[in-house]
């Protein structure tokens, strides 16, 4: 519906711009394909893309390729859909692209790389396919068996809860948004009726495969490759923007695109605290390790994972109660001669009196955790922390790991002197816990004037461990 291009283009645009350096979703694809194709020359670039429907994308992809100089390329389409696949040899056709671009029948959900391909393939394309895909594992075990160690997987899909439902966290956001909003926007445009109780519907409830394993996306990607680019988005708005009820809101009325910019607001604030986690992503992976992987803020792939388990995710009221009865906390200062100072490990400068400043992209800290705590199942931590914002940046972010699983994240505002961030971790093994602490942006006060030519991370002040 226009709402969506008013949502995309006003909060999505901006963000795949400054995650991928690209302004839509042809170039998403098309740029790291000529990207990949530039470091690992081939006589021919081979390019697969999954479930590819009638072509409509994989013809701009094309197209776009030969308009940057590219022309010894062949991009393989599979498709299990008769239907889809007379359409697309007739696109392909009509735009003279039959030399470069070829449709195979397949289904996805019992292809096998080893058994249906051969050789190496520069690029693999996955576009809004993946959540309606059952076998996932074995997808993707072909799809890096055919990327191999030079190989790039692009995908952009669906993360959110199977069936698109909501988690109970984001429903019981939505519905109480749901009961300010007038009769005429709570019309079901599907259904054609009007829903005056929000309608958690679920896609595949009738055995279908809208959605079917859409939450076992991210995880199992995680699993299986290595993220080189993440961008994150969606969950409340996408409920006011979608085929539903999106048609209800004009981007022409004010009213309307003020209520979704502030729906987005919530929603954006709510992803970084990780109280509700993104329906949508697009993602740049490969079997190698990238050593500086691009995300958005705190939100990288490990984050954005909700975990099924959970009834719900921790709000601030239920930190501060899980607080309230963790006990009496060991105050640790990383001031000058505080208890902090031989905990540092890597990535920190010399302590002063306030605090330790954090020096480039990486610091670790071990945190030792008193007898008791370690009888417990968890473990509470407390940061008091700032950081310095450049006048080109207006926030930073900062991402907490322990080992390679994400416990949490803070994002500073140019105006915030300083933050306190809460993090659950489970339980370690032993009497010390391992922090990682991963900033996004790097700045240093030398690019404003002054003599100190350090790139400052976090400011530590104090931690509280319970």
């Amino acid at each position: 519906p226009p709402i969506y291009e008013y949502w995309s283009n006003t909060y999505l645009r901006p963000k795949i711009n400054a995650v991928f350096g690209v302004d839509s979703m042809t170039a998403f694809y098309a740029e790291h394909i000529l990207q990949r194709a530039g470091v690992t020359p081939e006589p021919i670039t081979r390019i697969l893309s999954l479930g590819a429907g009638d072509a409509e994308l994989e013809v701009e992809v094309a197209q776009y390729l030969l308009s940057r100089g590219m022309e010894t390329f062949r991009l393989e389409c599979l498709e299990l859909s008769p239907v889809l696949i007379e359409r697309a040899n007739r696109r392909i056709s009509d735009v003279a692209l039959s030399s470069h671009v070829f449709v195979i029948q397949s289904d996805l959900n019992s292809w096998s790389a080893a058994k249906r391909l051969s050789g190496h393939y520069t690029a693999v394309l996955a576009n809004y396919i993946l959540h309606h895909i059952v076998e996932l594992e074995s997808l993707f075990e072909g799809v890096s068996t055919v990327i191999g160690s030079s190989g790039v997987f692009l995908t952009a899909d669906m993360i959110g809860r199977n069936g698109h439902m909501r988690w109970p966290e984001a429903l019981d956001i939505i519905t109480a948004l749901w009961d300010t909003l007038p009769d005429e926007l709570k019309y079901n445009h599907h259904l054609r009726v009007t829903d005056h109780t929000f309608n958690n519907w679920d896609c595949c409830r009738d055995g279908g495969f809208e959605g079917v394993r859409a939450q076992d996306i991210l995880p199992l990607l995680v699993s299986r490759f290595h993220f080189e680019k993440f961008l994150a988005a969606g969950n409340l708005t996408d409920v006011f923007c979608d085929r539903l009820y999106g048609p209800n809101y004009d981007p022409n009325v004010p009213a309307h695109t003020q209520f979704i910019d502030s729906v987005e607001l919530l929603n954006s604030i709510l992803l970084e605290l990780g109280v509700v986690k993104p329906t949508m992503m697009l993602a740049v992976l490969s079997n190698q390790a990238t050593a500086s992987p691009r995300f958005w803020k705190t939100l990288a792939p490990e984050f954005c994972i909700r975990d099924p388990r959970k009834p719900g995710l921790s709000t601030n009221r239920q930190k501060s109660q899980l607080l309230a009865h963790a006990g009496r906390p060991t105050i640790i200062s990383f001031g000058k001669g505080g208890s902090g100072e031989e905990l540092l490990r890597a990535g920190w400068s010399s302590p002063e009196e306030w605090g330790t400043w954090m020096v480039g992209q990486e610091a670790m800290i071990e945190l030792p955790i008193r007898a008791e705590a370690q009888n417990k199942t968890g473990v509470i931590l407390r940061f008091r922390a700032a950081t310095f914002i450049p006048q080109r940046l207006y926030s930073r972010s900062f991402t907490f790991k322990i080992g390679d699983r994400v416990v949490g994240g803070i994002t500073f505002c140019r105006h915030e002197k300083g933050k306190t961030v809460t993090l659950e971790a489970e339980r370690p093994s032993g009497d010390t816990l391992l922090l990682r602490i991963l900033a996004h942006e790097l700045a240093s006060p030398k690019e404003e004037g002054s003599p100190d030519d350090r790139l400052l991370g976090l400011a530590l002040r104090t931690i509280a461990v319970y």
